[in-house]
């Protein structure tokens, strides 16, 4: 954008300057040679009295000397023709006498006709401007002066005149492309930072606000529009993460409550309504599960707290080896494929409880005697934990609507789960500047992968070693 308007800032003064110098070069040069003309038909009227005398008395000698003097002085020649128009007296033209004749002027003169200097020719065959006046004497046509004039010095005062034009355009042109890039600057910079800003509130980063102080007056404006609803998104947005948390605390302690409750009257519970308090005991505990679900959903996506580098392989040996305890006694196997150690950037506790999301649902559709995969891999940009199962796995369109909140397969049953686990674990990404991608297993199950960005340490500050973060490793 900055180069197209950089390009419309230099185009438009130099199509201005082109418009209005042409048209201006142009009428000068005829303007010159208007000039020109006017002052040789005011010389050809000052010598009326040597035609006459030429004409009358046919005294040839003195109008030669004085046509040779005027030649001398103004570099005009003078040609003198009788009505019938033969050449009387006369300087060496370029022309003859008889292509002199042949000129529009000429004839027109010799007609009696009388053409301003606006009218007068310039012969391109001899480079010479022409003049002709019929001297008139009682209605009668006596004789006609023609003057003609070499135009070599009016053409070096037209070129200098549009060399003239030419620099004061260059340098006007100069001084646009000069103004051009700074002006050009001063108007996308707020334009920049808006576009900056826009791309971290869609990042999640709600924070960021534009100066307003830079560009237009309109941009301005624009720029104080949009803290001003971002400010108004950030409201909402904190106002309903607040009420979520809110909410969700309030409701454990009455869960917690009416568990206890519940347990308290099993010795006081018939046979007949075992399986109903057995019942009213599995709602309230996955209720209890959703609530704690809620609240760590509200946490995710407030999360504030500066990320560090992390070694990933690590971390997920760590949770493998916890998960292990939960899936050996079912026959699931957990394994890690051996991978590069790599450091990522997150948050300190984020990876481990997507981890534990991806296990949780992988543990509960692997069949007995199945196994899960983890492997850690390097994308250049970012680091990579994939996870695969041998489950059932999921069409397209469910792996497109998994990650939204309170979302729950067709093949889940009823009071299994909260539909929030992977809802959390792609809000914890995206508050690490991450993403989590599903997608079909080589296995036939789900291939779950969560993505964040590789540690790219300050330039100042030494790089961090993986095995130095490592310690006590299995």
């Amino acid at each position: 954008m900055r180069r197209h308007l950089v390009s419309g800032l230099v185009a438009l003064p130099t199509l201005v300057l082109m418009l209005l110098g042409l048209p201006l070069a142009l009428d000068r040069d005829d303007q010159a040679v208007r000039q020109l003309a006017h002052s040789r038909i005011q010389q050809a009227r000052e010598i009326q009295a040597l035609v006459a005398e030429v004409v009358r008395e046919g005294n040839y000698t003195r109008a030669r000397e004085q046509i040779a003097d005027y030649q001398d002085r103004t570099g005009g020649r003078i040609q003198v023709y009788d009505t019938a128009g033969r050449a009387l007296v006369g300087a060496l033209c370029i022309l003859s006498p008889s292509e002199l004749r042949d000129e529009e002027p000429v004839r027109a003169a010799l007609r009696g006709e009388f053409l301003d200097s606006a009218e007068q020719g310039v012969s391109w065959q001899a480079s010479e401007l022409v003049v002709a006046v019929p001297m008139i004497e009682q209605g009668q046509l006596v004789a006609v002066v023609v003057i003609c004039s070499f135009l070599d010095d009016l053409q070096i005062d037209v070129i200098t005149g549009w060399a003239v034009i030419a620099v004061i355009a260059l340098l006007a042109l100069a001084l646009g492309a000069l103004l051009a890039e700074p002006l050009a600057r001063w108007i996308l910079r707020p334009i920049r930072y808006l576009e900056h800003a826009a791309l971290a509130f869609a990042a999640g980063n709600h924070h960021v606000r534009v100066p307003t102080d830079q560009g237009p007056p309109e941009l301005r404006v624009l720029a104080e529009t949009f803290n001003h609803l971002a400010e108004q998104v950030q409201h909402q947005v904190h106002a309903q993460q607040q009420f979520v948390a809110d909410a969700s605390h309030q409701l454990r302690s009455p869960l917690v409550a009416l568990s206890l409750r519940l347990e308290n009257l099993e010795p006081f519970i018939t046979a007949e309504g075992e399986q109903r308090l057995a019942q009213a005991m599995v709602e309230a505990e996955r209720m209890s599960r959703i609530i704690n679900a809620l609240l760590l959903l509200a946490r995710s996506e407030s999360q504030e707290h500066p990320a560090h580098p992390l070694d990933v392989l690590a971390v997920v040996e760590e949770r493998v080896a916890s998960w292990r305890m939960v899936s050996a006694p079912n026959g699931i196997a957990i394994d890690i494929d051996e991978g590069p150690e790599l450091l990522a950037t997150a948050i300190p506790g984020t990876l481990d409880q997507i981890l534990d999301v991806f296990l949780d649902n992988a543990v509960h559709v692997s069949p007995v005697g199945g196994c899960i995969r983890l492997r850690v891999a390097d994308l250049g940009h970012a680091v990579a934990v994939q996870c695969w199962d041998e489950g059932p796995g999921m069409s397209a369109q469910e792996r497109a609507r998994a990650c939204d909140r309170f979302w729950r397969g067709p093949r889940a049953e009823p009071g299994e789960g909260s539909g929030l686990g992977l809802a959390i674990a792609a809000s914890l990404a995206r508050a690490n500047g991450g993403e989590v991608l599903l997608d079909r297993a080589p296995t036939g199950g789900l291939h779950a992968e969560v993505r964040l960005p590789t540690w790219q340490p300050p330039p100042s500050a030494p790089s961090l070693e993986p095995a130095a973060m490592a310690p006590g490793r299995r």
